[in-house]
């Protein structure tokens, strides 16, 4: 499914409530100029590997693809638009829906056919240039199976003042990962989406990060106080330039799923799940998918110049040498996990 890329318009400087002036759906083919940029701005990583073995794509009809994220056990969060079928005017039969977490390069050891969904009664797909619309622009889904002991879960968050300021000063960051158009089969990560500001007034977060055709639902990420989190849901694309590149991206505000500060749409539709909020869970042990993202801390090593060579050939000893050598140079404790190297990494990159 296409993000809901429109052509927005910032009221004020400050980004504050944007109307959607008129809906532009992305090429189905990234043009070259795009596909080189998106080299750059996002790295491809293994998504056996947590956190990015909560995240996955969502097959629709066969049709159709968007990217979606584990919230708990057996339920995934999303775009609502990713569930409506735009050609027959229709919203999708859950058994029309797929889910396949931690899915690269056609494989898909973790899967599970959707049982139900539900969405803000509010949503109404054929208005997609309201504003309003969009800000209700969600659908969580139940999977048949508990898939989420294998791959793990995030719990959701709000972007507040204080941790924009850590994010200002290199303390925390935003992310952003799915199966994009340019990459449909591999799930790739934008390390570094710098935030302009938050819709004021509002439920949306605005950023600056890489998203194409494909990463309809997929999470805004926050690493944050060496912990991984969802703040937002990606759902519309705003200013996108010749290349068909977005130089903003609006998200769906995680306050929305708050027990007590979301919205009516939201308690209506799902009502106060805590799952929905402060909770999540690695990869039981056992599982399919890894607690240590080895291959994405080599991808980020050698992003750093710390690692000779493709990461893809390293052995274990060159990683281990060249994280030994990034400890060093930043001063970071010999004794950090790999997922803790993994925020470390994350944090150093300009």
């Amino acid at each position: 499914m296409p993000l809901r890329f429109g052509l927005l318009k910032a009221l004020n400087a400050k980004v504050m409530l944007l109307a959607v002036l008129s809906a532009v759906i992305l090429s189905n083919t990234p043009s070259q100029a795009s596909q080189k940029l998106a080299a750059r701005e996002r790295i491809l990583v293994n998504a056996m590997e947590y956190p990015w073995s909560t995240i996955g794509r969502l097959n629709a009809a066969g049709r159709a693809h968007c990217t979606g994220a584990m919230v708990s056990e057996r339920h995934v969060l999303t775009a609502a638009h990713c569930i409506y079928d735009a050609k027959t005017g229709r919203w999708l039969a859950p058994q029309e829906l797929h889910f396949l977490a931690a899915y690269q390069f056609e494989e898909y050891k973790i899967k599970s056919k959707i049982k139900s969904y539900k969405k803000s009664a509010a949503y109404k797909p054929k208005n997609e240039v309201s504003a309003r619309n969009t800000e209700t622009d969600w659908a969580l889904l139940e999977l048949v199976d508990p898939i989420g002991i294998q791959t793990g879960w995030l719990k959701l968050s709000v972007l507040e003042n204080n941790i924009q300021d850590r994010i200002n000063t290199r303390q925390a960051v935003l992310l952003s990962a799915g199966y994009r158009a340019g990459a449909p089969h591999a799930q790739t990560v934008d390390f570094n989406c710098k935030p302009p500001g938050k819709f004021k007034n509002s439920d949306g977060i605005a950023h600056r990060c890489f998203l194409q055709k494909g990463d309809s639902g997929s999470p805004l990420l926050l690493y944050d106080k060496q912990a991984f989190s969802i703040v937002g849901i990606n759902v519309v694309g705003f200013e996108t330039d010749t290349r068909g590149v977005n130089q903003y991206v609006g998200a769906l505000n995680a306050r929305r799923f708050h027990p007590q500060q979301g919205k009516d749409d939201v308690k209506s539709g799902i009502g106060k799940l805590g799952f929905l909020w402060d909770k999540g869970a690695y990869p039981a042990p056992g599982s399919e998918a890894s607690t240590s993202p080895e291959q994405t801390i080599a991808a980020l090593l050698s992003r750093q110049g710390y690692l000779v060579g493709k990461p893809r050939n390293a052995t274990l000893d060159t990683i281990t040498a060249a994280e030994n050598r990034f400890k060093k140079a930043k001063k970071i404790p010999a004794s950090h996990t790999s997922l803790l190297l993994l925020g470390d990494l994350i944090l150093s990159l300009k």
